[in-house]
């Protein structure tokens, strides 16, 4: 009787421990609810299929992968405006030298198909240079009103944080390329160019199942020969109307989270006198410009309507898999055509008063429970059976 009884408490045991199978790692920890995921994304072990440049340097042009890249691009459609030279600081060193008609919007503030602005009383969220070991932390608050975001990735940081990649574009936010290293675009060559941006859309591809149709360039640098590439690789421009300069705070600069927080509050103020929407430019970089972030998200969601640019642009379609939708601004909802599932937020666009999402869609969720659901007929079966002894 003894062992009988000690066999069924280890089967019990046993189905206790066993852990749940998922797409991907959990998350770190950090106190807050995860959304359960609304785009499924693929399995991935934590090694990379594929090879990439290394961490935080301009990207290689010299690989068959690139060669290939760049074959199949109309070069000839690309205006041809020199490369700009830049200080270590991050200027160009010569400003007076660039070509008026190069419609250089970091000198000149031209623009040339860009996205700028939402329409009026709508916020385009975004943030920049992600993801970081700061990311989740963001993430979590975003989960407590199911607020979607645009996130502007660097190649380098998906490859070192592919766990918060991961989970956020599982969580519907709309994914989009920031280049591989963050250089200015404009300092790069044709070549290095293509480079940084098809390497950073591999690695979101390899971790997430799609590919990004949109793109910010690194200090909003951009002229018409970098469009020119963008629209052969068939990507839309974001820049910003509002900039907060949370980057400047410690440790990159001295600007304080009372200043940052001050721009914020004259934002809000003047909502009465907009004439357009606005999309700003934040960053989920350091800890001190996720906290501004989360400290000022509430005001902006009771000011305008917040959500990520594509939603603002009403494009459910923001990258090349178009089976794959994102919450629009008219209605639409997220999820993935011929999935079984597909849980979308219960606002079009999420932001203050949504409820967060409680199902898992599509096929990583399937396939998840039904690996859990086969493990605890095992289990009952097991049990039963060692019940029959007695």
């Amino acid at each position: 009787m003894l062992a009988k009884i000690s066999l069924i408490a280890a089967l019990v045991a046993f189905a206790a421990a066993a852990p749940s199978p998922s797409a991907s790692p959990a998350p770190k920890a950090s106190g807050a609810p995860v959304a359960a995921p609304i785009i499924p994304i693929p399995p991935f072990n934590g090694t990379f299929a594929n090879a990439y440049p290394p961490q935080d340097a301009i990207a290689p042009t010299d690989t068959p992968l690139v060669k290939a890249w760049l074959a199949a691009l109309n070069l000839t459609a690309v205006p041809d405006f020199p490369v700009v030279p830049f200080t270590a600081s991050g200027d160009p060193q010569n400003p007076t030298s660039i070509p008026a008609d190069s419609c250089d919007w970091t000198e000149t503030n031209c623009i040339n198909k860009d996205l700028t602005t939402c329409p009026l009383g709508v916020w385009g969220l975004t943030y920049d240079d992600g993801p970081t070991t700061f990311s989740e932390q963001l993430y979590d608050f975003l989960d407590t009103t199911n607020q979607k975001a645009t996130l502007f990735y660097i190649g380098s940081n998906v490859i070192q944080n592919w766990q918060a990649a991961r989970r956020a574009c599982g969580a519907g936010h709309q994914i989009a390329v920031h280049t591989w290293s963050h250089q200015p675009s404009t300092s790069l060559t044709d070549e290095q160019f293509v480079a940084e941006v098809k390497y950073t859309e591999m690695a979101i591809k390899e971790l997430c199942g799609f590919t990004p149709t949109y793109f910010r360039p690194p200090y909003g640098d951009i002229d018409n020969r970098i469009r020119g590439l963008l629209w052969q690789m068939g990507y839309t421009s974001v820049i910003w109307d509002y900039d907060t300069n949370d980057w400047m705070m410690a440790p990159g600069g001295t600007r304080t989270m009372a200043q940052v927080d001050a721009a914020f509050a004259g934002w809000i103020a003047n909502a009465h006198n907009d004439t357009t929407g606005h999309i700003t430019l934040e960053h989920e970089l350091y800890q001190n410009t996720v906290d501004a972030a989360i400290a000022n998200l509430p005001k902006l969601q009771a000011t305008w309507k917040t959500m990520p640019v594509s939603a603002c642009m009403n494009d459910p379609h923001p990258y090349k898999e178009k089976n794959i939708t994102l919450a629009t601004m008219n209605g639409t909802t997220a999820g993935v055509a011929g999935t079984t599932t597909s849980v979308s937020s219960s606002t079009p666009t999420g932001g203050a008063g949504s409820q967060p999402s409680t199902g898992a869609g599509g096929k990583a969720g399937s396939n998840s429970a039904s690996k859990s659901g086969l493990a605890k007929a095992t289990f009952v079966v097991a049990l039963a059976a060692a019940v029959a002894l007695f």
